[in-house]
């Protein structure tokens, strides 16, 4: 009779360590997708903020190039051309 209980205990244990070994390789599986996820969700945004980064230099641009623009006219113009503010 002690024999059958050790060879119940010892299949039980091996019952539980197949079921953690199961749970540890579901959970890193799990793990390396959510990193994946979060890596490319990452990349999203970092692009995001570039382009967002490219359209402000960009607009920068614009308003300096008109601003010159605007100063040139305003110097072209003799003082009695100007308008009083």
């Amino acid at each position: 009779m002690g024999l059958i209980l050790d060879l119940a205990v010892a299949a039980l244990a091996l019952l539980v360590i197949g079921s953690l070994a199961l749970l540890a390789w579901t959970l890193s599986v799990g793990a390396v997708g959510a990193v994946r996820d979060e890596r490319r969700r990452i990349g999203d945004r970092r692009r995001s903020v570039r382009a967002a980064e490219e359209r402000i230099h960009a607009g920068a641009s614009r308003a300096s190039a008109k601003l010159a623009e605007l100063s040139a006219r305003i110097r072209s113009t003799t003082s009695g051309d100007r308008p009083e503010a």
